[in-house]
């Protein structure tokens, strides 16, 4: 496992390459638990563990986990960025927009020319960061439990 810290205003940003460590694990259990109601633990750490070269990035304030984002190797060519969030009173500052510059850095770094990602119409602050980060729509489904997918696509 690689791992290295990078700075912005008052914000550290951790990057973790494969499985975390179980501390780090912890740290993004709680985000994942805590940003998203329909949290599902045990599909998080088996999708983290069955995934390709696997990118974790973790923002921290003042050494508490504030954000995060996870991504994977989709193809050869193509990274999936996969999961990701702010905790609520650290919303509109940047963050998000940090990590996913972090993550297009480190996966064009790795050779990947292409970034791809998936999000709902009820996320709306995650399609207005994908469009104004380059990404276009690719494709729109409804998947098997009824929800309306849009997959976004970004040449690197």
């Amino acid at each position: 496992m690689m791992s290295g810290m990078a700075k912005n205003k008052q914000f550290d940003f951790k990057i973790i390459e494969d499985i975390p460590n179980d501390e780090m694990m912890q740290a993004l259990l709680h985000l994942y638990k805590t940003i998203f109601d329909d949290a599902k633990p045990d599909f998080f750490i088996q999708r983290l563990h069955e995934k390709e070269h696997v990118l974790s990035l973790v923002a921290f304030h003042n050494e508490k986990p504030i954000a995060f984002k996870i991504g994977y190797k989709y193809d050869e060519t193509t990274f999936y960025s996969w999961v990701g969030g702010v905790l609520q009173e650290y919303r509109k500052q940047g963050i998000a927009r940090h990590l996913a510059e972090i993550q297009e850095g480190w996966a064009k770094k790795h050779g990947y020319s292409k970034l791809r990602t998936k999000s709902m119409n009820h996320f709306k602050g995650m399609l207005i960061l994908n469009l104004k980060n380059g990404f276009d729509i690719k494709q729109v489904y409804t998947n098997d439990n009824g929800q309306t997918k849009i997959i976004f696509e970004k040449e690197i």
